[in-house]
């Protein structure tokens, strides 16, 4: 199964140079050919829905406003234009109707994604985004029904989740949420980071998802409030109070995915960067080939140099059969 790179669920939740909107119909057929090659090979697809908040900038919208977060607080993180990385700016409040329209807007994109034939969708609601911006009580200052307490910081999260169930059924439905980011400007841990993914995952347990996604340690933790969620510890502390199926994702090699799946059924592991540069991964895995070498400097480009063109096992068979014809 692949869950696609972060979509767009609205014009105001861009804010990464290339990214891909799934907001409009023409954004859901230009989706359907993705879709369609991916069920061709057999594959199972899920598009992750995606609102940037604050972790966007001015210069992507037209009338230069302000992008969108729970407070008119700058997270203090980077940004990726067009011409290179800048500095966030400090946003735009969102408004009550604001909210409401955010929450329709997943609604909206969720439906067109059922249209494009997507298998299901994943609400991105980890590291830096809108979402986890209104979890993080330090981006986070409001003062009505979505700020101030936990259930009030994750009141978007489940509003969106159930306007999301409105168009697809619980279980083609995941979440990617937790308490690891990367531990930069304000989205450091603090002594509320924990209780709020634990209130999160112990209120995930009343739907029937697809997944949870987890994500393991992005940063050094050492000397933070959630040290001690360092490595697989964050699996084992998480799967003590979710009991439904987890993906887990981060610093995962073969074998170690092996040896977690074999401990629990209930657990799935995820390759991100070693998919790019590899796009035949699961047969290299199956074979025990070595991996390609990765180029991040191609990553999240807008060509192919560096992302979408890797060699797979059959090229390089080829290669080398074509090299030693050569020499004969």
């Amino acid at each position: 199964m692949i869950i696609s790179e972060g979509a767009w669920v609205s014009e105001a939740g861009q804010g990464w140079h290339g990214a891909p909107g799934i907001y409009n119909e023409n954004q859901g057929l230009a989706w359907q050919s993705v879709t369609n090659a991916v069920h061709q090979q057999g594959g199972r697809i899920f598009a992750q829905l995606w609102h940037q908040g604050a972790i966007s900038h001015s210069s992507f919208f037209p009338d230069g406003r302000l992008p969108l977060a729970p407070s008119a607080i700058n997270p203090i993180q980077q940004v990726h234009l067009t011409g290179g990385l800048v500095k966030t700016e400090t946003p735009r409040e969102m408004t009550l109707a604001d909210i409401y329209q955010t929450v329709a807007d997943y609604r909206s994109a969720a439906r067109i994604a059922k249209n494009a034939n997507f298998d299901g969708v994943q609400i991105q609601a980890g590291f830096l985004y809108l979402i986890s911006q209104f979890l993080n009580e330090t981006t986070n200052h409001r003062t009505d029904q979505y700020g101030g307490s936990i259930p009030n910081r994750a009141r978007l999260l489940f509003e969106v989740l159930d306007a999301v169930l409105e168009v697809w059924p619980s279980e083609r439905v995941g979440v990617k949420t937790g308490p690891m980011t990367n531990e930069l400007g304000l989205f450091k841990s603090v002594a509320s980071t924990l209780p709020t993914s634990e209130y999160i995952y112990e209120r995930l347990n009343h739907y029937n998802l697809s997944h949870v996604f987890v994500m393991r340690q992005l940063a050094d933790l050492a000397d933070t409030p959630i040290a001690a969620l360092a490595g697989d510890a964050v699996i084992s502390h998480f799967r003590q109070i979710y009991s439904g199926s987890m993906i887990l994702n981060v610093g995962i090699d073969a074998e170690h995915a092996r040896q977690l799946a074999a401990a629990d059924d209930r657990v799935l592991v995820s390759f991100g960067r070693e998919y790019i540069a590899n796009p035949d991964l699961v047969e290299r895995i199956r074979a025990g080939a070595l991996l390609n070498e990765q180029r991040p400097d191609g990553y999240y480009g807008s060509s192919s140099v560096g992302y979408t063109d890797y060699p797979s096992l059959a090229t390089e068979v080829a290669a080398d059969i074509s090299t030693t014809e050569v020499v004969q």
